[in-house]
């Protein structure tokens, strides 16, 4: 059974977030859905395959409309977890960075959604415990988040999960997910999701965060990380990995880690409401309100809890 955890500065934040909490006292906050058009343009070929594709079956006017067929089109601004990461734009600091560290890493996070929004340390792994079990009790359910990890040698590194974490053993899609570094005159180095979305992020109950098979693996247990680049993520300046200098199949070990997460909910986050194919309202605080029961000596899976144990 999981320990209650710890009372620190570093959870107190929780608190003030406000918004719907499960059976541990840890906030949801809902995915978004989104209809993928393009941004509308004026004649010729977009260079965008689903815009080009929209324009010739329904006619360009379709993509000059601004909600057609009453569907809100899809943009950067309000959306912008559904475009790969950008590499090479910056965010600017905001008056509530308050620690080196949040300014040394706020520029990282342009084009997300928790570009412009106020982050909370929600899991430091040297306060609430190095392993998989402190690491899904702090994050899961709590949205998306920026990992920043510290390795023995010096190394800064770590990656953005645009979908959070639920602990429920599934290979997530992520267009925006990215892995990043910073290389020895401190300047930040991203490396984006390559091959489409598929498997961005691993998200195993029982295993620390991943992002795909390879681009970096992180078991907390043991203090190690690992990085293989080429596959999932991009290759960079760096080369096959994210330690310069290292070989993929060999781990750096971990000073500390920590995660980030938004205290505060964007207006279209607030006012948005869950369609038919996703989480209602108390349906997830209702699959999880016993996730710290211990049944027969086995930890009930998703099918249990969304059937029933026979």
């Amino acid at each position: 059974m999981r320990s209650a955890r710890p009372v620190t500065a570093s959870s107190s934040w929780m608190e003030r977030r406000g918004g719907g909490k499960n059976a541990r006292g840890v906030g949801w906050r809902r995915r978004h859905p989104f209809v993928v058009l393009g941004p509308a343009r004026g004649g010729g070929e977009s260079g965008d395959f689903v815009t080009d594709l929209v324009g010739k079956i329904f006619g360009k006017e379709v993509l000059a409309d601004p909600e057609p067929f009453g569907l809100k089109r899809m943009t950067k601004e309000e959306w912008p977890d559904q475009w790969p990461a950008t590499t090479t734009e910056w965010a600017e600091p905001l008056e509530s960075d308050d620690t080196p560290e949040l300014l040394k890493v706020r520029p990282l996070l342009k084009q997300t959604q928790m570009e412009k929004l106020k982050l909370g340390l929600a899991y430091d792994a040297n306060v609430h415990g190095w392993g998989s079990g402190p690491f899904h009790t702090q994050l899961d359910g709590q949205g998306a988040g920026l990992l920043v990890a510290t390795s023995t040698d010096g190394r800064v590194f770590g990656g953005y999960n645009p979908r959070g974490w639920l602990g429920y053993g599934e290979w997530r899609d992520a267009i925006s997910a990215f892995l990043f570094v910073y290389d020895g005159s401190g300047k930040p180095i991203k490396s984006a999701k390559v091959g489409g979305s598929g498997m961005a992020i691993i998200d195993e109950p029982s295993k620390g965060p991943q992002w795909g098979p390879d681009g970096l693996k992180i078991n907390l247990e043991a203090k190690e990380a690992r990085s293989r680049l080429g596959t999932y993520y991009e290759r960079t300046t760096l080369g096959k990995t994210l330690f310069k200098g290292s070989d993929p199949s060999t781990p750096v070990r971990l000073k500390d880690l920590r995660v980030y997460v938004a205290v505060e909910e964007t207006e279209l986050a607030k006012n948005y409401k869950p369609n038919a194919f996703q989480w209602q309202e108390g349906e997830l605080e209702e699959l999880r309100k016993n996730d710290d029961k211990d049944v027969d000596g086995e930890e009930p899976g998703l099918f249990d809890k969304l059937f029933g144990r026979k």
